[in-house]
């Protein structure tokens, strides 16, 4: 069995798109925090910036389970094994089993 780096099928590619999405997505709040001084007035006080937030969490939200499913669909259907896609899906499985353990147990 041939491993390669980059994947081959149609639906790896899109899972490893989704998933450096969600990395890039995780980042940029951060950056975005760090640039306005971590003063929650200024988003609330300009509209274009609530407007962004909203489209941030949104994508944010759909980027995560959309590269999951897509890089489980690829490694089923299409036996693709190339080694970005399964680190994407570790990623993914790592911040849903996060999730679920801080909605399992809060503090």
């Amino acid at each position: 069995m041939k491993i390669d780096f980059k994947p081959k099928s149609l639906s790896a590619r899109w899972a490893v798109g989704f998933g450096i999405a969600l990395v890039m997505l995780t980042a940029l709040p951060v950056i975005f925090a760090f640039a306005i001084g971590g003063d929650p007035a200024v988003i609330e006080n300009n509209s274009l910036l609530k407007v962004l937030a909203a489209a941030l969490s949104i994508m944010f939200t759909l980027a995560g389970p959309l590269s999951f499913f897509t890089g489980i669909y690829s490694i089923i259907k299409h036996k693709e094994y190339s080694v970005v896609k399964p680190l994407v899906v570790l990623y993914i499985l790592t911040l849903l089993l996060f999730m679920l353990g801080e909605f399992s147990f809060p503090h």
